[in-house]
């Protein structure tokens, strides 16, 4: 806490000096033109969008199709998915947070995007087959859900607070988190037009190399953690 508070009062400083030599309108304004500014601020803008082409938010929508289009043998429904879903998502945002402290965020993101992309190009092709059981389809949904929950949805919220400079935090937070809502919105909205375009499986496929392409761009781009002290 007091190295937090000390850079905070540090910044504050720097960013005081700067208004009072360049104007209280341009000084306030030139703080976000800095590198260290907005180098994190578009890694983690586009770190969250990319999960919307990633299916981060998607594929849940899949499943109804899925179970209508898979082989009727009567092992499961949505509302037990359901149930089965939030059970996950749960488990594997507590196990995240112990990975997190154990972890450098490179290692989780590629493992989770790599894993996340295979799953998903596993179920497009169980669905394009249309000769596999229903469960054992949402058994890949399932896990696909728990390795994108385990680094994709927990470390694009944890990195606003952890590579984001102290005093832009808030104001720079609140517009991405605008932005990817916004981006869901329309996303979810025309989410059955997709579909028909590409049909289920397609779009399965197309979150499974976007979600193996997105985790070489994170391996290339996404800033390292200092080494957890706690599993030292």
């Amino acid at each position: 806490m007091e190295e937090v508070l000390k850079r905070f009062e540090d910044e504050k400083r720097a960013v005081a000096n700067e208004m009072g030599s360049s104007g209280s309108y341009w000084g306030k304004w030139k703080q976000y033109l800095k590198p260290h500014v907005y180098k994190p601020f578009i890694i983690i803008h586009v770190f969250i969008l990319m999960q919307i082409l990633c299916g981060t938010y998607l594929l849940e929508f899949c499943v109804s199709n899925i179970i209508s289009g898979g082989k009727r043998d009567g092992s499961l429904d949505i509302e037990l998915f359901i149930k089965l879903a939030i059970i996950v998502r749960f488990v594997f945002i507590v196990v995240s947070c112990v990975i997190l402290l154990c972890v450098g965020r490179r290692i989780i993101c590629v493992s989770s995007g790599v894993c996340s992309g295979i799953a998903a190009v596993l179920i497009g092709i169980f669905v394009y087959m249309q000769t596999i059981h229903t469960w054992i389809i949402i058994v890949f949904v399932l896990l696909y859900m728990s390795f994108i929950t385990c680094g994709y949805s927990v470390v694009a919220q944890t990195m606003i607070g952890g590579i984001l400079p102290s005093n832009i935090k808030c104001v720079v937070g609140a517009y991405i988190f605008t932005m990817n809502y916004m981006v869901r919105f329309f996303a979810t909205k025309y989410f059955s037009s997709f579909v028909s375009a590409v049909s289920t499986h397609g779009l399965l496929w197309r979150f499974g190399v976007s979600s193996l392409l997105f985790s070489l761009l994170l391996y290339l781009i996404l800033p390292e953690k200092k080494d957890a002290v706690l599993c030292k």
